[in-house]
This record gives structure tokens, C-alpha cells and sequence, in this order.
């Protein structure tokens, strides 16, 4: 079978043969057994190595393929392209329907990515007699989308690496009063006991002190044992009790700088999406916010954090009293590595890694604004960070 699928006078066809072989795309035709009824010169040059377009005809990818090994039979992976590309035309043939595809393989050594449409093509009756089909190179496009997803990776590690680092000094602060506590008990009732000062009142409520704070730090265990174990499992779960457990893990730091806590929970929402990566958010933006509390040295420091439903989207807002972010940074905090810290003191990855987890992990939506509120009679101005996630 030859190019005469198209009825076309010689003016047409010169016109058509222009067309095709001066595009950049791979154009071609085939039957259904594979082999080429037309190939233009940018699949002949890229792909199959042909001395012209006449050369394809009646011959498949898989000739090429074993004639360019041949010829480099040193290096197995010289040329690897082309038993993929009949697959997709089976794939195109038995959905009978156009279809997209990303193939690739070894080219004259080199690995190459092709974004490839095909789609049935038909006789006079209607009857599939092969496929037609474009292929653009985006070798380029893809070697840089690979690359991104690299330094993603490098800065997910970066980030994990400061997290760690974090919640290593919030165990510190967390665990430094229950331990003091069950020091000062245990010392206290050894002493008493020792001078016969031991009465059954204090015995049992230096035992009760023991047993809740030891209890205490059990819970807490199980909080940083969770949230170090990063199980990234999409499950429903509620959106209250990853709060407490946000809080939980960073209780010592609350404590430690005297920050006041002000929840405002309209309901329990239930969420489908990553517990645990949430929390890393909330994290996150508290660490944030503190940094900023300290920085301004504001004395009655305030963090602000609410949850709402709203039109099937759970609302969760996180603000501080803080004076707020510098409009000229503001539309940078979420890019990486951007921060307005010494080196020693932060990395820049923390917002970054919540904008990606929220918007990439969860299919949410986080923006960030200053705002000016009133609480108690007083007016503060601070950032708020707001964070829609989709209920279902």
C-alpha cells in the first residue's frame, strides 16, 4: 500500500509534502500491521535513521531498531526505540478512539522523550486500516521536570532534616517540668520516709503526680513517635485531633515563651487526606509565627487558630499579634529557600514544604495576608495564614 490514502491533485499534494516535511513534529502513517505508509523527514532524521522518506515504506519501527544495533553493536542500548511505539498503536486500534501517549527509549545513544497523538484511521467504509500519528520531542522539557522533582526531593530531605531538628528542642521543653515533677516527688517522699515525716495523704498524692506525668510523657512519646514515623497514608480523620496533636508536639515551646494559645473550633470536621503532613504544615506556620513574636519582643504574644466548614472545604486560619510580614516579602514567604533570617537560624524550606504539601499533597489552597483584629477590647495586627482543604 502506498501514500495514495489521500485523493489530492499534484498541486496538493507538493503542498502537503511541503507541510509535513518542514514541520519540527514526527509525522507518519501506518497499517495495521505496524509498518509505515508515510513518514516525514523529521521522523526519518530523529527516529529511524532513513536515507529518505521513501525508505520507511512498508517497514516497522522494530527494522530500524535492529538495523541501528547492528551497526553499533558495541553499546546494546545504542538505539532502543521502537518496540514501545507499536504497542500504542495496538492500544489506539482496539479503543478506536485518538489517544495520547509518553514514549521513550535510546536514540543514537541518547535517551529520548516523545509526546506522541495518535488516532485510528479509516477506509471509505469506515473500517480501520491503520493509524496516524505526531510525536514532539520533549526530551528537554522532560530532563527538566526530572531535575525539579530532584531538588524537591533535596529540599523535602532539607526540611525533614530542620523539622528533626525542632522537635528535638521541643522534646527538651516538654519533658523538662513532668521529669521535675516526678524527681521532686519521688526525692520528696524518700526524705520524708527516711525522718518518718511520711504521711498516707502525701504518699498517695506524690504517687498520683508520678503516675499522670509519667503518663503525660507516655502520650507524648506516642505524639513524636507518629509524627517521626510519617506514615503518608490518605485516610479520613479529624481535623480536632490533629490540632491536639500539633499542639501537643509543640507544648514545650508554647510554655517555654509564654505564648498564649486561642482555639476557636466551630465543629469537628473530617477530613480524606494525610494526617501526618498536616500537622508538618501547622508546624510549620507555628514556628513561623513564634520566630515573629520573638523578633518584635511582643509582650503578651498571641497565636490565633480556628477551624470552620465551609461550602464542603474545611477552613483552617492560623494568625498571630506579631505586627505582621513586610508587604514588599509577602508574595515570596512561600518560594525556597527565601527567608528574612540569619543562616544559623533557618533554612527558608519550612513555608515552602507547607505550600507544597497543601496545595500538591492535599489539593488545597493556603495564602497568606496580614490582618488587623480585635480581641479582648485590644487591637492587634499580625499574619494569618488560611488554609481551605476539600472535606471528601
Amino acid at each position: 500500500m502506498s501514500f495514495d490514502f489521500l485523493k489530492i491533485n499534484e498541486c496538493d499534494s507538493a503542498l502537503l509534502t511541503l507541510l509535513t516535511d518542514k514541520l519540527p513534529d514526527m509525522l507518519w502513517v501506518k497499517d495495521l500491521e505496524g509498518k509505515y505508509l508515510y513518514a516525514n523527514q523529521a521522523l526519518c532524521d530523529g527516529l529511524l535513521m532513513a536515507k529518505d522518506i521513501s525508505e520507511p515504506i512498508g517497514k516497522d519501527d522494530v527494522f530500524f531498531a535492529l538495523r541501528e544495533r547492528n551497526l553499533h553493536k558495541d553499546n546494546s542500548q545504542w538505539h532502543t526505540f521502537g518496540e514501545l511505539c507499536f504497542d500504542s498503536d495496538k492500544v489506539v486500534i482496539e479503543n478506536n478512539k485518538a489517544m495520547k501517549f509518553e514514549e521513550y527509549g535510546n536514540v543514537k545513544g541518547q535517551l529520548l522523550y516523545l509526546e506522541v497523538n495518535k488516532t485510528p484511521y479509516y477506509d471509505k467504509e469506515g473500517n480501520i486500516i491503520g493509524t496516524l500519528g505526531s510525536g514532539r520531542d520533549i526530551t528537554e522539557l522532560k530532563n527538566t521536570q526530572l531535575k525539579l522533582e530532584q531538588q524537591y526531593e533535596t529540599i523535602k530531605e532539607q526540611a525533614t532534616h530542620v523539622s528533626m531538628g525542632e522537635m528535638i528542642g521541643n522534646i527538651a521543653h516538654q519533658w523538662r517540668q513532668p521529669l521535675s515533677i516526678i524527681s521532686t516527688a519521688a526525692t520528696g517522699m524518700k526524705v520524708e520516709k527516711e525522718y518518718g515525716f511520711l504521711t498516707d495523704e502525701h504518699f498517695y498524692k506524690s504517687c498520683d503526680a508520678i503516675n499522670n506525668n509519667a503518663q503525660y510523657l507516655s502520650q507524648t512519646i506516642e505524639d513524636f513517635r507518629k509524627f517521626i514515623k510519617g506514615d503518608r497514608i490518605k485516610k479520613v480523620f479529624s481535623l480536632k485531633k490533629d490540632i491536639d496533636s500539633f499542639l501537643n508536639l509543640v507544648d514545650g515551646t508554647i510554655k517555654n515563651n509564654n505564648i498564649n494559645i486561642e482555639l476557636d473550633i466551630e465543629k469537628d470536621i473530617e477530613i480524606n487526606g494525610y494526617e501526618n503532613e498536616l500537622i508538618q504544615c501547622l508546624i510549620n506556620i507555628f514556628n513561623n509565627a513564634r520566630d515573629a513574636l520573638l523578633e518584635n519582643k511582643i509582650v503578651r504574644p498571641y497565636i490565633f487558630i480556628s477551624i470552620e466548614e465551609e461550602n464542603d472545604y474545611a477552613i483552617i486560619k492560623i494568625k498571630d499579634n506579631a505586627s505582621g510580614i513586610k508587604n514588599d516579602i509577602l508574595s515570596k514567604i512561600f518560594d525556597p529557600y527565601f527567608t528574612t533570617k540569619h543562616q544559623s537560624q533557618g533554612t527558608g524550606l519550612g513555608l515552602h514544604m507547607t505550600y507544597n504539601l497543601i496545595v500538591d499533597g492535599m489539593d488545597g489552597v493556603i495564602i497568606a495576608q496580614n490582618t488587623t483584629f480585635t480581641f479582648k477590647n485590644d487591637t492587634y495586627k499580625g499574619a494569618e495564614f488560611i488554609i481551605r482543604l476539600p472535606i471528601k
